[in-house]
């Protein structure tokens, strides 16, 4: 009985210093991202140009020691490219641009979805961010029926964070939690 109780005090510990790590994590991501010269819809903006398509997917990846970077993906109007952008926080260069295969979950968004849709990937942001009082740091592109639907996580300054999705047809939060 002793065993099992020490091992639930350890495992309780442990999940308190996951979930502390986690709130500093966000909370540190908020500090950079507030702190950056280039929000994630200016880096978005950079690589729709550079890879002359839309975005469907936008990250901030965090990097010990420094600002991390933004990676976004872009398909090309066409459909036929997905292209993968690095785009440096502090002034928005890009620092790589690679170019990946289409896989079976990008070919549910076709070109014409996002090209249909009222409300863009930063149009989405904006509203997530609006709603939730913080910095996006993921945003992706789905389909949902017949309109595309965003999923974007926004870090909050508390170091929790929420997940908001938006609808692309009218550009209404649909859930947030």
């Amino acid at each position: 009985m002793r065993f099992k109780s020490t091992a639930l005090l350890t495992a309780i510990v442990a999940g308190c210093g996951v979930m502390a790590s986690y709130a500093a994590g966000s909370a540190r991501e908020v500090d950079i991202l507030s702190h950056a010269k280039v929000s994630l819809n200016q880096a978005i903006t950079v690589a729709e140009e550079q890879g002359s398509g839309d975005a469907i997917d936008a990250a901030y990846i965090p990097k010990s020691g420094d600002a991390g970077l933004y990676d976004v993906k872009v398909l090309s109007r066409d459909g036929k490219k997905l292209l993968d952008f690095s785009i440096n926080p502090d002034n928005g260069r890009v620092l790589r641009a690679t170019r990946e295969r289409v896989h079976k979950v990008f070919t549910r968004i076709k070109p014409a979805d996002l090209q249909n849709a009222q409300t863009p990937l930063k149009g989405a942001i904006k509203t997530a961010e609006a709603q939730s009082g913080g910095k996006a740091v993921n945003a992706d592109t789905d389909r949902h029926g017949d309109t595309v639907q965003y999923t974007v996580k926004v870090a909050m300054a508390d170091g929790t964070s929420q997940t908001i999705k938006v609808n692309g047809a009218d550009g209404k939060v649909a859930m947030a939690k």
